[in-house]
């Protein structure tokens, strides 16, 4: 049975029925986001582990994404470990001598990962959930009517105009929903300050001695063990964060509703089978940042020091989410307007804003022949300086940060071009 004919004997009652796309919807709540799955990395060296995995698994989930969370969150690297065939196929060294080396472990990183995305069927699981599998195998639409703001009661009128455009809405849901599927992977790493406090303060000491005069030799001594006792204290939090997209094309699709599509009008087991041991769906890495965050004070005595360590684990990982969105254009997110006079937008210093930054504003517009949508620049606003929000996890408790009395940031621009609801995208 070809592609054709499977959409139109084993589908079409949802297409007439669900898969209608709705007229445009202005509500600032309704637009199309991203959708993003979370795995940390594991490592032996954090100092209280329990706490960071904690942090980790209580940290807020980036609201600017739809949350599309699997049963595979964390990932050791020490199950995924290379053979020495693999290394040879990727021109890495295998010698047992290197087996330990911190770089080497670095540069084989990035193929453990892919190792165990595919023996995790990472991809098939995203898949699934996308088409809201059941425990049979049987898949429905829900998911993406939801996400998509497919509306089911204009069927009729769609069913209308033309069958075809019951087919685009699900070439539409493809691009714009599955083809917009995000996994990152992100490792973090404790180093202790006292180490490289210590070489700064030997420095520091060479250079003050170096100094003639007796009173300004001592200055420079003692400014040197200030700044080195202060320096030392706590860790540094370094995250590195790999994105992954989710590889979800025409040809993939096609395969998926041939091979593997059943639902509760149609089923086949074998068909259901097939999907779990399926090689098809895959990710294209994106590319990767880096956040360093400082955590002040001993990690070992009182529990204020673990309320800071969750704080800083937390703000780090949206740190580098912030870096990522700022770097891949692929991964950046819309906002819409809730004002145009002022003009204002859900989003802070937990995305990264900072003054300076600058955002085209986009209209939302929909091809009355294809179905399809598209976004369209209607103009340019700037980050108001005086009104950036703080809306980083636990904001404004800390000794330098102040309480803010708004809970949006504002932009500057032609404001009469735009109307609540367009949507905002940084730019560089």
């Amino acid at each position: 049975m070809n592609f054709t004919l499977k959409i139109t004997g084993i589908t079409c009652a949802l297409f007439f029925s669900h898969l209608c796309y709705a007229e445009l919807n202005l509500e600032t709540d309704k637009y199309r986001r991203s959708s993003l799955h979370t795995i940390l990395i594991e490592s032996d060296a954090f100092p209280q582990k329990d706490i960071i995995m904690a942090a980790y698994d209580s940290a807020p989930f980036p609201e600017k994404y739809n949350n599309h969370t699997v049963d595979v969150k964390t990932m050791n690297p020490k199950n995924y470990a290379l053979t020495n065939a693999e290394k040879e196929m990727y021109g890495l060294s295998f010698d047992a001598k290197d087996s330990g080396n911190i770089d080497n472990l670095q540069k084989e990183l990035p193929y453990i990962i892919e190792k165990f995305m595919n023996e995790s069927k990472l991809g098939n699981k995203m898949v699934a959930k996308w088409f809201n599998r059941s425990a049979n195998g049987s898949f429905d639409m829900s998911l993406i009517m939801d996400r998509g703001f497919y509306d089911a009661t204009e069927a009729a009128a769609n069913l209308a105009k033309s069958t075809v455009r019951g087919v685009a809405s699900l070439g539409d849901a493809g691009e714009e929903l599955l083809g917009n599927t995000f996994v990152v992977m992100n490792k973090m790493s404790f180093v202790d300050n006292e180490l490289p406090a210590l070489a700064a303060y030997e420095i520091a000491k060479a250079l003050a001695y170096k100094i003639q005069q007796p009173i300004a030799q001592q200055a420079a001594l003692a400014a040197a063990k200030v700044a080195y006792e202060k320096a030392r204290q706590g860790y540094s939090l370094w995250t590195v964060s790999f994105l992954y997209q989710l590889e979800w094309t025409d040809s993939v699709a096609a395969v998926f509703y041939n091979d593997y599509w059943v639902d509760s009008t149609y089923y086949d087991a074998s068909k259901a089978a097939a999907f779990d041991t399926s090689n098809l769906f895959r990710f294209k890495y994106i590319g990767s940042q880096k956040s360093k965050s400082l955590v002040m004070g001993s990690l070992t005595e009182q529990r204020s020091d673990a309320d800071m360590l969750t704080i800083v684990t937390i703000r780090n990982i949206d740190k580098v989410y912030a870096n990522l969105q700022r770097e891949y254009d692929v991964f950046k997110t819309k906002s819409p307007l809730i004002s145009v006079d002022p003009l204002m937008a859900k989003v802070g210093m937990k995305e990264g804003i900072e003054k300076g930054d600058r955002f085209e504003v986009l209209e939302k517009q929909l091809d009355p022949e294809t179905g399809r949508t598209s976004y369209a620049r209607k103009g340019i606003i700037f980050v108001d300086q005086s009104k950036i929000w703080d809306n980083r996890y636990n904001a404004g408790q800390g000794e330098d940060e102040k309480p803010q009395n708004i809970d949006a940031t504002y932009f500057k621009g032609p404001k009469k071009l735009f109307y609540e609801g367009m949507l905002i995208r940084q730019i560089k």
